[in-house]
């Protein structure tokens, strides 16, 4: 998924997130993403998901039961 969104962002699909959103990126449960883009908000990890964030978060990266998330970008607040 790539392009500019304007507040929260569901990603329901195993891939690659490239772009801005201006809200929080909520990795649907199950899910398998890898976050190089550019976000306002908070990454939330569901349930079982999974996430590599290679990108810039302004807020936290919130794991959910089981939900696993690598970090080797920058996140603001945690």
């Amino acid at each position: 998924m790539k392009g500019m969104h304007l507040g929260d962002v569901t990603l329901d699909q195993d891939g690659r997130f490239r772009g801005m959103v201006a809200g929080d990126l909520i990795i649907a449960p199950g899910r398998r993403v890898e976050v190089a883009g550019m976000i306002s908000g908070d990454v939330i990890v569901e349930r079982d998901a999974e996430a590599l964030v290679t990108g810039m978060a302004s807020g936290r990266v919130v794991e959910r039961a089981n939900g696993r998330a690598t970090v080797t970008g920058m996140v603001a607040d945690g």
